[in-house]
């Protein structure tokens, strides 16, 4: 199953496949996706939806400066508190 991203102008992001928020602030927010950790780093970064309608999307407004992605694999695999706690 493939996962999208929507990124216009920098300023609005739309990701689904995204299964919780896991830290946010104003420069930096990670979402734990069903493909990996995806960390958005910016300025006045703000979630203005999320999981609405039972959905699995979250939409992210701000200046957006990097997406980087993390192997959920690599990241979780032998991590035994990750493991209790999800």
């Amino acid at each position: 199953m493939e996962q999208q991203l929507t990124l216009l102008n920098r300023k609005s992001l739309t990701v689904d496949r995204v299964e919780e928020i896991i830290s946010y602030s104003d420069e930096l927010i990670v979402l734990f996706t069903k493909t990996g950790d995806l960390r958005i780093r910016g300025k006045s970064l703000n979630i203005i939806s999320a999981f609405a309608n039972d959905s699995d999307t979250v939409e992210i407004e701000g200046t957006i400066r990097s997406l980087y992605f993390e192997d959920n694999e690599e990241i979780y695999q032998d991590n035994i508190i990750n493991k209790i706690f999800r």
